[in-house]
């Protein structure tokens, strides 16, 4: 798997690499420090406060020591260093580096930026099926910017290195004032309203990627441990009958609509990560999953606590939060080539709960 240390040669500017308990890293030059923690996403308080502090208190080694912040001296590998230069226009450039969050899907992300200006971003892989969602995302992005949807990333550039390195170049609107909203916003409501407007089509349920996902969910029931079967047979049988034969209206669905993949800059919100994007899922989707995402993420709580604060929005469904669980069963079984690893059992048990509850 691509690493940090293999988009990276040695060089002559400082840099801090740090790690957190998740097992994620990154590498952040010294210059520039407040600029180049804008790839670092935080949700929790301490991470915050690292990103808050750290710019002014780097230089006193008992905070580095705090950190398990190490220095070292590096240097973007020189194909890559050419590619992003010439994407964002011929100017010099300086970078930071996310390794990734550790998963099958695991992709290294550099920021580029000069000044306080951040240019935009150059995901990393050498994976043929990451490959394969970076092909999938410029095909989304430029559908969605046809469809008059710009408050979203433009792919700059989508190709391999000839070692097997394959990028994906995106732009961004993000600056130092950027801020991620952690609450639900009229912002949120007005994104998805205009989306789904935007993209609206009338479809054969078997036909649309939710009837896709949810059929091939029906077909790898093996993959999952037997103790769930019962209940996601019942609840996906349910929603089978009611829709399989019938025309539906769907439009896009982002698959990962959370405070980490979005920022709000000048009154507007922006919303980049479109991997796992979709065209024709239930309008309005996207709702339970920064709700879900975000309770069970960052405020840590029950199932039960989550469902009972999903209930109190006007706008929630029973049957579209089963659809958005049993999709998202559906999504973390497939892209699995081997056995589910603990971390997606851990999480098939609350989703079974969840789909409990939605089933009373």
């Amino acid at each position: 798997m691509l690493s940090i240390d293999s988009i990276v040669v040695s060089g002559s500017r400082p840099f801090y690499r740090f790690s957190n308990a998740d097992g994620k890293t990154w590498l952040v030059p010294s210059n520039g420090l407040s600029t180049a923690l804008q790839l670092y996403q935080p949700g929790g308080v301490k991470g915050k406060l690292l990103k808050t502090l750290f710019p002014v208190l780097h230089r006193f080694s008992p905070v580095r020591s705090l950190l398990h912040a190490t220095l070292e001296k590096a240097d973007l590998r020189p194909d890559i260093a050419a590619t992003a230069t010439e994407a964002f226009g011929n100017r010099p450039l300086s970078f930071s580096i996310f390794g990734g969050t550790p998963s099958v899907h695991q992709k290294i992300t550099v920021q580029f930026f000069s000044g306080q200006r951040i240019d935009g971003y150059c995901k990393l892989t050498d994976s043929p099926s990451v490959k394969a969602l970076f092909i999938h995302e410029r095909s989304l992005l430029d559908h969605l910017h046809q469809a008059g949807l710009h408050d979203i990333p433009e792919c700059l550039g989508c190709s391999s290195f000839p070692d097997g390195t394959s990028y994906f170049i995106q732009s961004t609107v993000k600056s130092r004032r950027s801020f991620s909203p952690y609450r639900w916003t009229n912002l949120h409501e007005d994104f998805l309203k205009r989306m789904s407007a935007m993209t609206l089509t009338s479809v054969r349920f078997e036909n649309s990627d939710l009837g896709e996902s949810l059929l091939s969910l029906q077909k790898n029931l093996h993959k999952i441990p037997a103790v769930y079967h019962r209940q996601i047979t019942s609840s996906l049988s349910r929603i089978l009958e009611a829709n399989l034969g019938h025309e539906v209206q769907y439009s896009a669905f982002h698959a990962d609509f959370t405070p980490w993949n979005m920022f709000v800059e000048h009154g507007r919100l922006f919303v980049f990560d479109w991997e796992y994007g979709r065209l024709t899922y239930p309008p309005m989707l996207d709702r339970y999953h920064f709700f879900t995402q975000q309770a069970l993420h960052v405020a840590h709580i029950t199932p039960e606590r989550i469902y009972s604060g999903l209930q109190r929005q006007p706008w929630f469904s029973p049957q579209d939060f089963t659809i958005y669980l049993l999709d998202i069963i559906s999504r973390f079984t497939l892209r699995e080539e081997g056995e589910l690893p603990p971390a997606v059992i851990a999480m098939l048990r609350i989703w079974c709960d969840l789909l409990a509850l939605a089933d009373r």
